[in-house]
């Protein structure tokens, strides 16, 4: 079992910082020259070929341009059918009011240049109004993903992958005043007033903030850490939603490197969340053996330098170029009628062709063009930027050729989507996991879920579990709707919509002449491919089979909400109007055991507080 005192981590989190450091040492200088000489003080180095720039510049928007849309679904059809609709309402909602594409897309910069880091947590839901806090009969709470600095982050460096990782964590600053009012005000928090007292302000914030020069603010740097294999005696363990433990600690100041003292500046607590842990880790390119990913800008840089390299020595040599004219020395009126010449043509009488000789010095030579053109091919073969991707298509390919090199580029650019995904597929399954078990949680959700549910004002409700139920999160499958998370044009958009107009047509007096197909699957499948999404929820296939003589029966659940939505209207919500209506949407099964609700300080760095970067 991992040593748990406060000497031993703080030992295990200086190995893991070394071999992240390793993995980060040139993305400094990469940075650098992705930002050009004009971007701060103008002491970067000028790179002509600034890859980082158009790498960057061209990918992101592949990656993350939009908000993705999530479609969430039950292994076990028919009794968590609701639930599954309720999370998938809930998780468009959520993505939207927390505005998930401007983290995303710093997340894809960061992953493009090395990796990307994702903390979720809870917090206390400050932008609800005291009116809707009534409504949802609680102190909300919120799930919270905040962006980890890749210098910040770390893991444990003998691990092959995540999987095998037995810790992770980063590290963070505050104002020490802020810390220690916290810990007076907020006692059952854990924290140890006594040692951030002997905390020295300053300490460690210039490498945090990545400079020599910081104003004085009074802050301390502290280190948080999750380890998965310590369980907490005192909970459920993982039947109660509690998996690891959370340490936070801190080095003393003044103290030298050798008589340094490591303290525990909070108590240890158990962590409230999902198996996999608060952090998502997200990279490009496995590497054998190794926990940290190969980006695309790294496994290239070689060639960048290469072909930058000699992009300046032919444009030094093409500033060195001069053209000189040389003429007889003993003919001085020839040379003063050539610095005065207004036109091409120079009348000399009696002139001997040898007494006037046109020279060039410097300039760049065929052999420095050639290697250029050779060296830009190579990066473009290995980073997959062809000209077709820059929007140039000069025509010195034949229509073969161009096809033949799109294809193999999406595929390449396929594959960094998928991994990018992965890793928002991932975060929004943490989320959904609060949204699932927390009973804190409950907000409004909007006008799209009204209409798509007949609901007047519909509310997601975490938590509130059947001790009978067989039901757990596990069931739940959720994917990312195709080209959610892309850009679609205005054109394109039209397209669809006249493609889908007309599909339905054709399909819609079909339905009830077939009614053994599988028709929300067939418009699924369709409307996957056509990137429309919710195609299956434009016919209604219940009313074509009754039409048809062939209604289809679908099994309804029974039971409470996990999670729920309420404010149905209808028979179910005429129940007077100083009440407000409610509807559960219920599954059949119910987890094994109620999960208990946890306390006000859970995630890594409590509920009701964000995350200290």
């Amino acid at each position: 079992m991992l040593k748990t005192d406060a000497k031993s981590l703080f030992s295990e989190i200086e190995h893991a910082e070394n071999l992240r450091d390793d993995h980060l040492v040139a993305m400094a200088d990469q940075i650098d020259k992705y930002t050009g000489p004009h971007y701060a003080s103008g002491s970067t180095e000028y790179v002509p070929e600034n890859h980082y720039y158009e790498y960057v510049s061209l990918m992101v928007p592949r990656l993350i341009f939009d908000n993705p849309r999530v479609r969430v679904e039950s292994r076990r059809a028919g009794t968590q059918k609701d639930v599954a609709e309720a999370l998938r309402h809930g998780l468009n909602r959520w993505c939207r009011d927390a505005d998930l594409r401007q983290l995303l897309t710093l997340t894809a910069t960061d992953v493009l240049f090395n990796f990307g880091v994702m903390l979720i947590t809870e917090e206390t839901n400050q932008t609800m109004s005291s009116h809707e806090q009534t409504q949802a009969k609680s102190q909300p709470m919120w799930p919270v993903v905040t962006r980890i600095p890749q210098k910040r982050f770390f893991v444990d460096p003998l691990a092959t992958n995540l999987l095998e990782a037995r810790f992770m964590g980063h590290k963070w600053v505050r104002d020490k005043e802020d810390l220690l009012a916290e810990a007076q005000n907020n006692p059952d928090a854990g924290w140890n007033a006594q040692a951030i007292e002997q905390l020295s302000e300053g300490t460690g914030v210039e490498e945090m903030h990545d400079q020599t020069d910081v104003p004085d603010r009074g802050e301390i740097v502290a280190y948080e850490i999750w380890v998965p294999e310590i369980e907490d005696s005192d909970t459920l363990g993982s039947d109660g939603g509690f998996h690891g433990t959370i340490y936070t600690l801190a080095v003393g100041g003044d103290t030298t490197e050798d008589e340094r003292k490591t303290m525990m500046i909070r108590e240890p607590r158990a962590y409230y969340g999902p198996r996999w842990g608060p952090y998502v880790f997200i990279g490009m390119y496995p590497v054998p053996d190794s926990i940290y990913p190969l980006s695309p800008i790294a496994a290239v840089e070689g060639q960048v330098a290469d072909l930058n390299a000699h992009v300046l020595a032919a444009s030094h040599s093409a500033e060195n170029y001069k053209r000189l004219v040389f003429t007889d020395a003993t003919d001085p009126r020839l040379a003063q009628k050539v610095k005065e010449a207004d036109d091409f043509v120079i009348p000399v009488q009696g002139l001997d062709k040898q007494k006037l000789v046109q020279v060039e010095i410097g300039g760049m030579t065929e052999t420095q063009m050639a290697y250029i053109e050779s060296a830009r091919d190579r990066l473009d073969r290995n980073s997959g930027i062809q000209e077709a991707q820059r929007g140039n298509v000069e025509g010195r390919g034949t229509a073969t050729e161009v096809n033949i090199a799109e294809q193999a580029a999406t595929i390449r650019l396929a594959f960094q989507k998928q991994q990018f995904q992965d890793g928002v597929e991932r975060i929004l399954r943490t989320v959904a996991w609060y949204l699932y078990y927390d009973d804190r949680i409950a907000f409004p959700l909007g006008q799209e879920a009204a209409n798509d549910l007949g609901m007047t004002d519909p509310w997601l409700m975490g938590g509130s579990h059947d001790d009978e139920s067989g039901a757990t999160f596990d069931d739940l499958e959720l994917e990312i709707e195709p080209y959610s998370m892309e850009r679609t044009t205005e054109g394109t958009q039209q397209r669809q919509a006249m493609e889908a107009v007309e599909l339905i047509t054709n399909l819609a007096p079909m339905i009830p002449q077939a009614p053994y197909v599988n028709w929300p699957q067939v418009l699924t499948m369709l409307g996957d491919a056509m990137n429309v999404p919710n195609l299956d929820q434009l016919v209604d296939i219940d009313f074509a089979m009754t039409l048809g003589g062939m209604q289809v029966l679908t099994p309804q659940g029974s039971g409470q909400a996990d999670p729920m939505l309420s404010g149905q209207v209808g028979q179910a919500g005429n129940r007077g109007p100083s009440q407000r209506p409610t509807a559960r949407m219920t599954p059949a099964q119910k987890p094994p055991r109620a999960i208990p609700r946890p306390q006000q300080q859970q995630g890594p760095q409590g509920a009701g507080q964000p995350a200290p970067m």
